[in-house]
């Protein structure tokens, strides 16, 4: 296989792959309705769910992408978290109370950790330099579209025609199928730059603990963090209590509410392709920007026209834009921003850090406010996220390769900035 057919099957299957591990991460969120008349469960307890498989993703993210970096096994490492967050799956649908859902979704957040950077560094690795902003998108959509989009239709058609435990039962399957193909097919990732018009192998040395350390110097690194923790409560917190929002202010159905969400879902999808192909031909940070302020309107949209349930739905796809920042606060930017051999802790390290903080901040305080106060109280938590996001957007250094060539031919350009990754 030619790199060209290679480089349009990795991003094919690390689509299918991001879009099952978010399917399965975020499967329990959507069958909470279910799940929680049955365990006895409140709105603190599913912040708490949300919150512990952050942590464990988290630490487990940047760990391992560490480890990958060090020893150079990205593809046998990746298989190996594949087979296990698929077991992890398959388990979610045999507990029994609250601590056997808290101990699954722990197992679940340490075995999916690893898998966001190693998809991040494949792809990176063999995209070629002016398709990766938009590759790196493709990939990234898949979660909007499986996780946001899909999986609360399919899961909420299983539990009603079947049982909740089946939903989990059922989408363990995928993530074999996948691991099985990559073990087959997939080669170790070697990133590749063009020089003169050629694509050659950069092998880059081994990271000593120095370099892993000077990550955190980097400016854009330390910028993106904290979008990517902003972003965490946004995407955290959406999923797990707008459709609660729905069901407990709007008195809508379960199936209206994961209409709302397969609107969401979808313009998720779409400008996660999108905002990273903008950003190739603009720059990262002009886009950066603008996506973080659309983004805000999300939950306010929500808070105000929720009675109006169509111009609702209009409302979320469009402003669903917003989200369109994510796959470069979390991915192309640090990917960008630092030397070869420390793309996948670059990548790790901004997760890790969104999820440990956001993902556990998000939630858990989402779900006591709404116990405290109202469903509207884990909105306000996300608009105010979101505006935070967007000041930080403001920081970044352009990394954009194509923007960047075009000020070397230019150095009189207003605004250059020869050195963005310090």
């Amino acid at each position: 296989m030619d790199n060209a057919k290679y480089e349009k099957f990795i991003v094919t299957v690390m689509f299918l792959l991001f879009g099952v591990l978010f399917m399965d991460r975020l499967a329990v969120v959507y069958l909470f309705p279910f799940i929680a008349p049955e365990l006895g469960l409140n709105n603190t307890q599913l912040g708490l769910i949300a919150a512990v498989l952050a942590v464990a993703f988290a630490i487990s993210n940047i760990v391992f992408a560490s480890i990958a970096d060090f020893i150079g096994r990205k593809k046998h490492m990746l298989i190996i978290f594949i087979f296990a967050f698929s077991v992890a799956t398959l388990l979610s649908g045999l507990i029994g109370g609250f601590i056997s859902l808290l101990v699954i979704r722990i197992i679940m957040g340490i075995t999916e950790g690893p898998v966001v950077p190693l998809v991040n560094a494949a792809v990176m690795a063999e995209s070629q330099p002016k398709r990766r902003g938009f590759n790196m998108g493709i990939v990234q959509s898949a979660a909007p579209l499986f996780g946001g989009a899909l999986v609360p239709v399919a899961v909420v058609a299983i539990a009603n025609s079947l049982d909740w435990r089946y939903a989990f039962f059922i989408l363990a399957i995928p993530g074999v199928l996948i691991g099985l193909v990559l073990m087959r097919y997939m080669r170790e990732p070697v990133m590749r730059e063009e020089v003169d018009g050629v694509l050659t192998e950069q092998i880059a040395a081994r990271p000593s603990k120095k370099d892993y350390l000077s990550v955190l110097t980097v400016r854009n690194i330390r910028i993106n963090i904290g979008i990517s923790l902003f972003f965490m409560i946004f995407y955290t917190t959406m999923t797990a209590f707008s459709a609660l929002f729905l069901i407990n202010v709007g008195s809508y159905t379960e199936s209206q509410a994961s209409m709302y969400l397969l609107v969401l879902g979808l313009g998720m999808f779409i400008w996660n392709l999108v905002a990273p192909l903008i950003s190739d031909k603009i720059g990262r940070k002009p886009s950066l920007t603008i996506f973080t302020f659309i983004s805000i309107l999300i939950p306010v949209s929500l808070m105000y026209l929720h009675e109006h349930f169509i111009l609702l739905l209009i409302a979320t796809f469009i402003f669903s834009a917003g989200m369109g920042y994510q796959t470069l606060s979390v991915a192309v930017i640090p990917a960008e921003s630092v030397p070869k051999g420390l793309v996948t802790t670059a990548i790790g390290v901004t997760i890790f850090l969104g999820e440990l903080i956001g993902g556990t901040l998000g939630p858990l305080s989402a779900g006591i406010l709404a116990d405290l106060y109202s469903f509207y109280a884990p909105l306000w938590v996300v608009a105010a996220a979101c505006t935070l996001a967007f000041l930080l957007s403001f920081g970044i250094k352009e990394t954009a390769p194509m923007i960047l060539a075009r000020r070397k031919q230019n150095p009189a350009s207003v605004g250059v900035d020869m050195n963005p990754e310090v």
